[in-house]
């Protein structure tokens, strides 16, 4: 694969990408296929504040993987890891907030709180307000006026 196919066969997500070609990813580091060394200063998902392949994430993954993936949205069925997860989470916070939906990104936290809201309230209409913040996604906007501003965003 070369930059060109990269540039012709996936879409970038601004006009400038930095086009490295990555090999591997360790710690703070990003090489090149080349062997040269960038601190990561943007960390994608699933790298957070830990950086890249931290060992007990890696084997928390391998772990997992050998009994199962992601089977089903949480909420259905019972899984070990979300629901530990949960229980951790719930005894450091304060007691009003005793449950968690786990999710993998702002988007599925907005859809959960805009579903539990109407489920709470019985109510079906949203009210939304024309300045808001855009994220890296943005496929959730729901509301004409976002889909406006997410266009002249994206120009």
């Amino acid at each position: 694969m070369s930059e060109l196919d990269f540039l012709r066969y996936q879409g970038q997500t601004n006009p400038f990408p930095y086009l490295i070609e990555v090999d591997k990813a360790e710690g703070i580091y990003v090489f090149d296929k080349s062997g040269k060394r960038y601190m990561d200063m943007i960390a994608g998902v699933a790298v957070n504040n830990i950086g890249h392949r931290h060992p007990k994430v890696v084997e928390a993954i391998k772990t997992q993987v050998d009994r199962h993936l992601h089977v089903m949205v949480y909420g259905e069925f019972i899984q070990d890891a979300p629901l530990e997860f949960s229980k951790k989470l719930t005894d450091i916070l304060p007691e009003s907030l005793n449950c968690v939906y786990p999710v993998n990104s702002g988007t599925e936290a907005n859809e959960a709180g805009i579903k539990l809201v109407k489920r709470v309230t019985g109510r079906t209409e949203i009210v939304s307000f024309k300045v808001h913040i855009t994220a890296v996604q943005t496929g959730h906007f729901l509301f004409p006026e976002m889909n406006r501003r997410k266009s002249n965003f994206d120009r």
